[in-house]
């Protein structure tokens, strides 16, 4: 799709923003910090605020098969972040910082109060950070297949800068297939699976070797016992990049946190459990 086109749904998306649509509309929104990010919208214009953001070489399409499950009452908001997707990819900028800014900025933007944010993987580590850095705008945390300011361990992180680094343009399709293969333990749907991979290659070549230094942040990680808001942590038991402990860190240094376990399932739940995945957030959203 050309930038032409996402230009035209977002004045087609404003036409009809009072209105519920069934499938999310796409959208562009420029920031103050003149970087642009593509989402997809869907909902009531004046409901409830989901915002949902995405791991790394992902999209908002990461979320295409939890989306129809979320009820109208949702004002769902599903973000690439730069470098990712059709949203704007600079040549540098890829910190945790960095992504909270853009993140809070479309908050700003979007005047979203009361948010359920959520995230995963890099996403739930970004999702971290804006908590931190609110103002007032996140009422709640969803952080899937997450850890402490990301991922503690130095054996993982440099496993993972090692298979980063290698990442150079034009990417791999066979790098796309065996990273998004080794997120999941059971049965994806193959089209979605096919999108999946195919916005891996879309992904910015560049944002994969920084945003190594996205991985782990310790300064996140310290600040998470300030966090008086709730957190609901999703876990698959055979996440093999964020382990039990990991999730039990969390649990221990999120104020207003709990744990549910999703059995012989991967690092991405909501690939493999959309149901039950949006069935989670809209408890844990509508709990008082």
């Amino acid at each position: 799709m050309s930038r032409l086109r996402l230009l035209l749904s977002c004045v087609l998306l404003a036409a009809v923003s009072g209105q519920a649509a069934a499938d999310p509309a796409s959208a562009l929104i420029k920031l103050p910090s003149g970087v642009t990010l593509h989402y997809a919208v869907q909902g009531r214009a004046d409901g409830e605020p989901l915002v949902l953001l995405h791991g790394i070489g992902d999209s908002w399409h990461s979320y295409e098969l939890v989306l129809p499950h979320f009820p109208d009452r949702f004002r769902v908001v599903a973000v690439s972040m730069r470098g990712h997707g059709w949203s704007d990819a600079p040549a540098a900028g890829y910190t945790q910082a960095e992504f909270a800014g853009d993140v809070i900025g479309l908050l700003d933007a979007l005047d979203l109060r009361r948010v359920t944010l959520v995230g995963h993987s890099l996403g739930s580590f970004v999702a971290q950070a804006v908590a931190i850095r609110d103002r007032g705008r996140v009422a709640r945390l969803v952080l899937i297949g997450s850890g402490p300011g990301g991922v503690k361990s130095e054996t993982v992180r440099a496993e993972v800068g090692q298979l980063f680094s290698g990442v150079k343009p034009p990417i791999d399709p066979v790098f796309a297939r065996d990273f998004q293969s080794s997120t999941i333990s059971g049965p994806v749907p193959a089209p979605f699976l096919e999108t999946m991979f195919g916005e891996i290659l879309r992904s910015a070549p560049q944002m994969w070797s920084q945003a190594v230094a996205a991985v782990y942040d310790a300064g996140t990680a310290a600040a998470l016992t300030k966090l008086r808001i709730p957190a609901l942590l999703l876990w698959g038991d055979r996440d093999a990049m964020l382990g039990r402990a990991d999730q039990d860190a969390l649990v221990n240094a999120l104020p207003k946190a709990r744990l549910e376990i999703y059995e012989g399932t991967g690092h991405a739940p909501h690939w493999e459990q959309p149901e039950r995945v949006a069935r989670d957030i809209i408890a844990f959203a509508a709990a008082r």
